[in-house]
């Protein structure tokens, strides 16, 4: 039996999903530069700069990684930090266990990372949010960014509009409820 062969970002350059926000625009994506041999969606072998260097491209100005340290690990993407900031990129490290709604650690440090990056879309600069697959954490994360730029009035229509771009994204039960449950509550203007 012959090894699947992977994909990499020459041969299937990084796909974002994107969402206008006025001006701006978020990109919801996978992992850049990921490597993995087992994958249930096929093995990977992609190229961190190569994807990095497509993403500022599409004109990002922000990098939200949603990945929790060991799947940086795990997927070889050590480097993420050190090659965004090379190429002019704002990276910010907000982990999410995967399958899961945000939790009070995300919660605190989205306090802080959330108006940076509201000021970017309204702006016209581009937010790109990512997590291994590019569907559960990094939809809902983009949905909250609809929700908190206000150009979502409610959670059904910030899962819509995500949903539309990225098919499958906010991809659990317990995301939704946080969404609706985020919509819901009042924030602090950013």
């Amino acid at each position: 039996m012959t090894k699947p062969v992977a994909r990499t970002s020459l041969a299937h350059p990084i796909l974002i999903a994107t969402l206008q926000v006025g001006d701006g625009k978020i990109g919801i994506t996978f992992c850049p530069g990921k490597k993995q041999s087992d994958a249930m969606t096929g093995a990977w072998d992609r190229d961190l700069a190569m994807d990095l260097e497509t993403i500022r491209e599409w004109g990002a100005n922000d990098v939200v990684s949603l990945i929790e340290a060991h799947e940086i690990t795990g997927l070889g993407v050590e480097g993420l930090p050190r090659i965004a900031n090379e190429l002019g990129l704002r990276w910010h490290h907000l982990p999410i266990i995967d399958q899961c709604a945000p939790d009070r650690s995300f919660e605190r440090l989205w306090r802080t990372t959330r108006p940076g990056l509201v000021n970017t879309l309204r702006a016209g600069g581009g937010v790109l949010v990512h997590c291994k697959d590019g569907l559960g954490r990094a939809g809902t994360v983009a949905a909250m960014l609809l929700l908190d730029c206000e150009t979502a009035s409610t959670a059904a229509d910030a899962i819509a509009r995500v949903r539309e771009v990225r098919p499958g994204a906010v991809e659990t039960y317990q995301q939704e409820l946080y969404l609706n449950t985020w919509a819901s509550q009042r924030r602090d203007p950013p």
